[in-house]
């Protein structure tokens, strides 16, 4: 009977839904336009190398071609719906509505499908990201594990919001962004599993931002379970140079024992003239990045280490159009037997971000 109440509950909450960054809803100084709608675009071609078998391929490939629209009927509250097309499937990424309703308290409200406030690459969008892919710790951990991602989209309810303080080490305002929700797995899904997710993250002056997270997941493995990941992350920028750090460490829900995982992308902003591209360009910028990662997957034992190094070449043209060169390396034990089939794999990427 619990079991049937707590979907009960949650099942009603389905029919607003939706993906979150912890910040503030809505509030009347930020409403541009009363309803929007805009598509983004992830194309490209890859190729990739088995070094287990010296073997190579290639393919052109749509990896993300997403509609999403915004409807503000008032300063209190948004609702927000994304749909993704993919190969032969079409589905719903996010439905879900954010509420405001307290005004100067600063305390927002949100239901639905959405993202868990764990991770801080999990939670951006994979069009500011400076490298094209996440990595292992998200793809096994914050996005997907037997029993839902830590950091996946599910359904659920979550309240957030912005507490500001005094200038300790600047000018700048100290400013504090919290999110705590509840969620479950969607109705008919043959594993049932609930999380508790919290994230608070504390900007300590203009540029530096230091954040942690946690997430606890209760699910039925032959018996009532319970798995417990945490973990935090160091955002810093100056002048044109951004490093993104972070790490995370707990309980594996896929193999037992433990798990922990580590990655650091450093980038730069390069401004380029204008004149070079014979006004096709606005704003256009240059930006090499590189990324460097670890990831235990069975924390006990040394030799199931993985590594990844990977690289980016980011030409932004425009604001709705950037093109990447991309390549990684990852050195991965567990890869070769039961995730991607491929022994220590190289990939190189020549993609297009666009947005219209």
């Amino acid at each position: 009977m619990p079991r049937l109440h707590a979907c009960a509950a949650f099942c009603a909450t389905s029919l607003l839904a939706g993906s979150v960054i912890i910040s503030p809803a809505v509030h009347a100084e930020d409403i541009s336009d009363t309803l929007r709608l805009r598509g983004r675009l992830h194309s490209g071609w890859q190729l990739n190398g088995n070094e287990s078998d010296a073997s190579w391929s290639d393919s052109f490939y749509v990896r993300r071609a997403r509609i999403d629209g915004r409807w503000r009927p008032n300063d209190w509250s948004e609702l927000n719906l994304e749909f993704e097309f993919s190969k032969d499937k079409f589905r719903i990424r996010d439905v879900y509505a954010e509420f405001s309703p307290f005004g100067d308290l600063n305390l927002d409200l949100t239901v639905g499908h959405f993202k868990k406030p764990f991770s801080r690459i999990r939670l951006m969008s994979p069009w500011d990201l400076d490298i094209p892919e996440r990595g292992l710790m998200n793809e096994y951990v914050a996005k997907g594990t037997r029993f839902g991602g830590f950091g996946d989209r599910d359904v659920g309810l979550m309240v957030s919001g912005t507490v500001k303080g005094p200038a300790l080490f600047s000018e700048d305002a100290l400013k504090l962004q919290y999110a705590l929700g509840g969620f479950n797995s969607l109705p008919g899904d043959d594993e049932y599993y609930r999380d508790v997710v919290g994230r608070t993250q504390l900007r300590l002056f203009k540029g530096l931002i230091v954040a942690l997270n946690g997430s606890l997941k209760l699910y039925d493995d032959d018996g009532f379970r319970s798995a417990f990941v945490w973990g935090g992350d160091v955002k810093w920028e100056w002048d044109q140079f951004k490093l993104v750090t972070e790490a995370a460490h707990g309980d594996n829900v896929n193999t037992g024992g433990k798990l922990w995982g580590a990655h650091s992308t450093a980038s730069y902003h390069i401004p380029l003239e204008e004149k070079w591209f014979g006004g096709l360009a606005q704003s256009p910028a240059l930006i090499p990045a590189v990324m460097l990662e670890a990831f235990n997957p069975q924390a006990e034992q040394i030799s199931e280490l993985d590594w990844r190094l990977a690289a980016a070449l980011n030409l932004d043209l425009t604001a709705q159009l950037r093109l990447v060169l991309g390549i990684e390396k990852t050195w991965e034990n567990l890869a070769a037997s039961d995730r991607s089939g491929l022994s220590n794999p190289t990939r190189l990427n020549l993609q297009a971000n666009v947005a219209f």
